[in-house]
């Protein structure tokens, strides 16, 4: 194809984050008709350890003045757990899987300090069947409302329910917060606040502009020692008896030093270890990357591998929700192995602001197992994780003249671009990118010309 004048055809490789709106909802609670903490309190009960009130901190966007704050002192004791029930329906209420059940709310860093510190909404039906959606309470430090998106369909039977409730027939919810696990951490108070109860036809999102790229994630080569590591870095496995301890290890496939992970698997079923990072300032994961890492597992595994031998690796947004790319073929391996993954590939249960995302996570799961599956250890190395992004090539008028837009680019690294009238002697060009979107004249005198932009990774 050919353009004259100003204008230039080229092709384009971009990147865009997907935006759900609004639809049809039904609120089910947004406090707006309580007056006092009197009126609230006489049709929300806490159960011990917990005080609930009126407040008036509501987000941005909210559509009243009134939210519900809730003080809790969490002691010392195994699964130590706060109840607050609501009324019941004024009628039946009906659930469609394909719907989702939104919260607002704000966690408190406080909630570090729990063993297990989870957020759950509980829905009864006619009958006495029961099930829940969950999440962790969110413990960031920004004092900012967040929000809950469950789809209706993840519905869950906790052990203690005779069945999964009939979703055309719920009559009641309450919230449950859990401060302990078991064995219990230390005590501790904490308040959050909860407001515009609602279900949704599609999820309720309200996220902040997209955040610019990182292409390292971690490469491991600034750690002087694991010491150095651990302040970055925290332990978090699936039960007290599965212990992960983490160290640095050469050789590595890039660089000078990988992660070791030192799993001490716990007896039962589905055993995991891990570490989660620590917050860093925002980045984006646009939908054309390709994040990419160096893993190496252990043999020793092999006589127990199932479906529940996996590697995850998942990246937080500021509200806790996670993505996440999981892989089996890797973790019984004793060759390191370039573990290549695709935005598509990645999955989730929530809606998860992919332009803003904070935190990430290296899992391995032992195996899925039997009650009386036997304890097993195993060593497992990481390295280099890092995203791949396809820069985007753009035309842009800038006054009278043309220029070529490049967004998507990594700073600090060197790109390509090419340019060619008839496809038979390019002409190249090559810079590195200062940030992470850069202007190229288009001279006046050029009326045809073909643009390609890339860099090698």
């Amino acid at each position: 194809m050919s353009a004259t004048s100003k204008s230039l055809y080229l092709s384009m490789l971009c990147g865009g984050l997907m935006v759900a709106t609004a639809g049809a909802q039904t609120m089910i609670e947004n406090f707006e008709q309580y007056a006092s903490d009197a009126d609230i309190q006489a049709v929300w009960h806490p159960d011990v350890n917990a005080t609930i009130t009126l407040s008036s901190y509501v987000a941005d966007h909210s559509w009243g003045s009134n939210s519900m704050r809730v003080a809790v002192s969490m002691p010392a004791l195994a699964w130590q757990t706060t109840v607050i029930t609501g009324p019941a329906l004024p009628a039946p209420m009906s659930l469609a899987p394909t719907q989702y059940i939104t919260l607002r709310i704000v966690g408190d860093p406080r909630f570090t300090n729990a063993s297990y510190q989870q957020f759950f909404i509980y829905a009864w039906d006619g009958k006495g069947n029961f099930g829940r959606w969950g999440a962790a309470v969110p413990t960031t430090t920004l004092s900012s409302w967040q929000i809950f998106n469950f789809p209706v369909s993840s519905v869950t039977a906790p052990s203690d329910s005779p069945g999964l409730p009939d979703l055309t027939n719920i009559v009641e919810f309450k919230f449950y917060i859990y401060g302990q696990g078991d064995p219990a951490g230390a005590a501790f108070s904490a308040t959050i606040y909860l407001d515009e109860f609602q279900v949704r036809d599609t999820p309720l999102t309200e996220f902040p502009p997209q955040s610019s790229i990182r292409a390292k994630l971690d490469d491991f080569e600034g750690y002087a020692n694991s010491t150095a590591f651990l302040g970055f870095y925290r332990y978090l496995n699936g039960a007290p008896t599965t212990v992960t301890t983490a160290s640095l290890s050469t050789p590595a496939p890039q660089g000078a030093k990988a992660l070791k992970l030192s799993i001490d698997f716990g007896a039962g079923q589905w055993p995991w270890g891990s570490v989660v990072s620590g917050t860093v300032a925002p980045f984006a994961l646009p939908t054309n990357t390709v994040v990419s890492f160096w893993f190496k597992g252990d043999p020793a595994l092999a006589p127990v591998a199932d479906d529940g031998t996996v590697l995850r690796l998942s990246f937080y947004d500021q509200g806790g929700n996670a993505i996440h790319f999981s892989t089996s073929a890797p973790v019984t391996s004793s060759v390191w192995t370039k573990v290549e993954a695709p935005f598509n590939q990645f999955w989730s249960s929530s809606v998860v602001d992919t332009g803003n995302l904070v935190q990430w996570q290296l899992l391995v799961e032992g195996w899925r197992g039997t009650p009386d599956s036997t304890p097993l250890s195993g060593n497992f190395y990481i390295d280099d994780i890092r995203g791949a992004f396809p820069p985007s090539l753009g035309v842009v008028h800038q006054g009278t003249d043309l220029q070529l837009l490049m967004n998507n680019l990594m700073p600090g690294t060197w790109y390509t671009l090419e340019l060619t009238t008839n496809f038979l002697h390019p002409v190249m060009y090559s810079f590195p990118a200062n940030s992470s979107s850069e202007a190229w004249p288009v001279l006046p005198e050029q009326t045809t010309g073909f643009w390609r932009l890339y860099y090698t990774p």
